[in-house]
């Protein structure tokens, strides 16, 4: 069953395979996850060759978590400072206008030649960029693509619709990696915690991961300790408070 989509004005028909990348974005809680289940479908609906994102500070523009997907890491590195700030003006422009940015060759006279040049050295074309501030409004994600086989109002708004749910793919992996940080988990302790938060007994937790019940309640009893609670459902409080785990699904 198809289902039309208004935003921004323009009419999508919101099918399984764009719904999919929503549930998966949702679902997403660590790199691995951004990298093998969220990015394969983005390429899908998304068409393009070369992808990285992170976030920076909004101040500084200076990188604070990096994801290379294609991007030729020699580009990246002749356009981050010594300091992590990035020196795009793709990414300085849409900063400036919060809106999808576009360059190529034949539209790109208003771009910074030196940065032209290196672009073009590298082979990239056809470039977008789109982000979303953070609810502090001091930090952002950023999403840079290149090898657009199109870029007009529909793939502009598609981006629109799209970069919501990548930005929370994003932060959730990184609310992961600081929960995991700050209370030393081990990822076996990480993956039974999240299980426990959806309701999960210590036997079903055992048949999902292929270990005995014995073994998941040593796995519990170590992040307890480590996250200083006195029972399970305190700790999935601590974990859903950070928003790590919100919205799984077993």
């Amino acid at each position: 069953m198809e289902t039309t989509y208004r935003y921004a004005s323009a009419p999508f028909l919101v099918h399984d395979q764009l719904l999919s990348f929503f549930n998966t974005c949702h679902e997403s809680s660590s790199r691995q996850d951004f990298i093998f289940k969220v990015y394969p479908k983005l390429r899908e609906i998304f068409p393009h060759s070369n992808f990285v994102c992170g976030t920076a500070s909004v101040d500084s523009l200076t990188i604070d978590h990096l994801i290379n997907i294609s991007f030729p890491e020699c580009y990246l590195k002749k356009i981050t400072g010594p300091d992590g700030r990035i020196n795009s003006p793709l990414v300085s422009l849409w900063l400036k206008s919060r809106e999808p940015v576009f360059y190529d060759e034949q539209h790109g006279e208003f771009f910074n030649p030196a940065w032209r040049s290196t672009v073009l050295e590298y082979g990239l074309s056809s470039m977008a960029a789109h982000g979303m501030l953070d609810i502090s409004g001091k930090e952002t994600s950023y999403f840079c693509f290149a090898g657009l086989p199109e870029w007009n109002n529909r793939t502009r708004v598609l981006l629109e619709l799209i970069v919501p749910h990548l930005h929370v793919a994003i932060t959730r992996q990184l609310a992961a990696r600081a929960i995991s940080d700050v209370y030393s988990l081990s990822p076996r302790e990480y993956e039974v915690l999240k299980l426990i938060c959806i309701g999960k007994t210590n036997p079903e937790i055992g048949l999902i991961l292929g270990i005995s019940p014995w073994t998941v309640k040593i796995h519990v009893r170590n992040f307890m300790s480590k996250m200083n609670v006195s029972t399970r459902g305190h700790a999935a409080a601590k974990a859903i408070k950070s928003g790590v785990v919100y919205n799984l699904r077993a």
